[in-house]
């Protein structure tokens, strides 16, 4: 049980689901990274892919060279930070049902079923993830999933740059773990993100690739549709999950980003490539607020 448990706990300091789904075969990247100026000083907004490989790397030199101009580094969580065994504990006590309870009883039974056909083909032990609450389920499926494609989270552009600003900058969180973990294993009681999550597993390949491609060119409109406009037309009823992941995040991270465009030092600052995207995304929330801002 360990091995799945330390999965899970190595995925829960990113976001999941709709911006997590980027891949990591690319050869010259564009990236998504944006200059935002203020009167005071200049912030760069880096759009990151959170599973990735080495093959990915090196990054733009306009990235780096950013990134090395900045005085702080900001990321939505410093996994630095972060107590294995306390949040294991914190994971399995939240997001786990106890006595005889399973998943069968919160989900209905086509979900069910294709949750048991999905552990059935990938050779996982169902008598374990049906004491997993929906959220702990898409988190802990989402990640075998896309680390059984060869990505890692220890290759992701924000722990990228955790490594080069340890010791050398300083590291300011956007969020704290507790906040995440209470959203994620809270997101999904109905089970609708889960049945969307199963339903699109079998085209995660092709649909990285896109995204790739997509992160490459540094296309903002075409990930807005596809990891955000597409999946809403699709399942209009993860709205309301939609705006807890993104909206109500963005908006608080967007504040806190303002703050550090009032400073004398300049950011970076690195959050979830989806969080950059599309209307009351927090590039749209800044650009309201009168910051002149332009991708690179």
């Amino acid at each position: 049980m360990y091995k799945y448990q330390h999965t899970i706990l190595k995925f829960l300091t990113y976001s999941i689901l709709l911006f997590l789904l980027n891949s990591a075969y690319a050869q010259e990247n564009s990236g998504f990274i944006w200059e935002v100026k203020s009167s005071h000083n200049t912030l760069y907004l880096m759009g990151s892919i959170h599973f990735a490989n080495p093959d990915f790397y090196p990054l733009r030199h306009e990235i780096e060279t950013a990134f090395s101009k900045s005085d702080h580094l900001a990321v939505e969580v410093d996994i630095a930070n972060i107590d294995p065994i306390q949040t294991q504990s914190y994971l399995f006590r939240v997001g786990t049902y106890t006595g005889n309870e399973t998943i069968r009883d919160h989900i209905d039974a086509s979900t069910y079923k294709l949750l048991i056909q999905h552990l059935t083909t990938r050779n996982l032990p169902s008598e374990l993830f049906i004491k997993y609450k929906p959220g702990m389920i898409i988190m802990s499926l989402t990640s075998l999933e896309i680390m059984n494609l060869g990505l890692s989270p220890n290759q992701g552009i924000d722990v990228h740059f955790l490594n080069r600003a340890r010791g050398k900058k300083k590291i300011v969180e956007l969020e704290t773990l507790e906040q995440q973990l209470d959203l994620l294993l809270n997101l999904d009681e109905s089970g609708q993100m889960l049945r969307q999550t199963l339903a699109e597993f079998d085209d995660y390949p092709e649909l990285m690739k896109s995204l790739t491609d997509i992160w490459q060119r540094g296309d903002a409109a075409q990930l807005d549709e596809l990891l955000i406009k597409k999946p809403l037309r699709e399942f209009p009823d993860s709205r309301p999950a939609f705006e807890k992941m993104f909206l109500q995040r963005n908006l608080k991270m967007a504040k806190k980003i303002e703050g550090f465009l009032h400073s004398n030092n300049n950011y970076f600052v690195v959050v979830g490539a989806g969080h950059l995207v599309g209307e009351r995304s927090i590039v749209d929330l800044l650009q309201k607020a009168g910051f002149q801002i332009k991708q690179l």
